[in-house]
């Protein structure tokens, strides 16, 4: 009888495992905070700061300068090498359908090539910065997002829980016992 009891108490002891409404709670709010950062810089911060911890000090509003200094500084540097790119281009044209030197006389024809090819590439570097600042203020508001629902309390332990799960090996069934580690 015994043998019994503990064939059934190992057979439909199968643990399900699934997830706390907590952890769904938190993805969907950190996947708002990355998507109101996407839409809108700077958004994902000022979304962070609803769950910003007490005993932190400062508010997350103080990103919104730098962000916003970042891609305005970059949009007036593409915006000031399109302008002089185009200005080149129009004197190198102007000069190669025979026209006498405009605003660009003290160079040659072969300069204001190399000078257009120096501003297209700060164009497109300028470009690559506004990018740059716009993907890390997204980052940013994600990571920081997930650091501000991390556990950092000091009731973290471990608990030891055997697990019973009947699996098999070519035909034969076994029984196994395993210990998960909770941290």
């Amino acid at each position: 009888m015994i043998r019994y009891l503990i064939f059934f108490l190992i057979l439909f002891s199968n643990n399900s495992i699934s997830q706390l409404n907590d952890t769904l709670s938190e993805k969907s709010f950190t996947k708002k905070s990355t998507i109101l950062s996407s839409i809108l810089p700077g958004a994902g911060q000022v979304h962070n700061n609803s769950i910003r911890p007490i005993e932190i000090r400062n508010k997350l509003w103080w990103k919104l300068p730098i962000i916003y200094g970042g891609i305005g500084a970059a949009c007036f540097q593409i915006n000031y090498n399109n302008q002089e790119f185009k200005n080149v281009k129009k004197e190198r044209i102007s000069r190669l359908n025979g026209n006498p030197p405009l605003n660009f006389s003290l160079y040659s024809s072969d300069q204001l090539k190399i000078i257009q090819d120096q501003y297209r590439r700060l164009r497109d570097l300028s470009i690559i910065s506004l990018l740059g600042v716009y993907l890390i203020q997204i980052i940013d508001a994600n990571v920081e997002a997930h650091l501000f629902l991390f556990d950092i309390s000091d009731n973290l332990s471990f608990q030891f829980k055997p697990i019973y799960q009947l699996g098999y090996q070519s035909i034969y069934f076994t029984t196994q016992i395993s210990i998960n580690v909770k941290i």
